[in-house]
């Protein structure tokens, strides 16, 4: 699969593994703007173009980028606004993420900082059917707590 980047200053880089095996691409701040009292909004420096194969278009696929928090973020006291992203194929801006710094006695990230990590999402096309009755199965409506602790 292929990814058209656009650098967009001086600072961004391309999103990179550690590890030819890791499973997400780390990606670095260029900016950082506080937009609230302890709300930062990190910018990559760069913005994306997914080029999907005539044959997923075909099959209805969507692609997305899906960015999530990295495992080190507790070392922060920061928390990704919306706890994972997408940023949907037809976007074409500057990649960005908010983050809630929660615990103001930790550090938070810092322009040059891996903040966050991206990976590839495909999502089938749903199709949604409007029935009167659905199937019974064992759990039923059983909701929040109801399969034990």
């Amino acid at each position: 699969m292929k990814v058209k980047i656009k650098l967009l200053n001086d600072k961004a880089k391309v999103p990179f593994k550690t590890y030819d095996e890791d499973f997400c691409y780390d990606c670095v701040a260029t900016s950082c703007e506080e937009i609230a009292p302890n709300v930062y909004k990190y910018g990559l420096g760069f913005a994306t173009e997914i080029v999907v194969p005539d044959f997923w278009q075909e099959r209805y696929m969507c692609v997305s980028i899906d960015a999530r928090p990295r495992s080190s973020i507790w070392k922060t006291g920061m928390i990704l606004s919306n706890c994972e992203g997408t940023i949907d194929e037809l976007y074409r801006g500057e990649i960005s993420a908010v983050f809630y710094h929660v615990m103001p006695n930790m550090p938070r990230y810092q322009v040059g900082d891996k903040i966050l990590q991206i990976k590839l999402g495909l999502t089938p096309t749903i199709e949604f059917e409007v029935v009167d009755e659905l199937s019974d199965t064992a759990r039923g409506a059983g909701g929040y707590g109801s399969t034990g602790k």
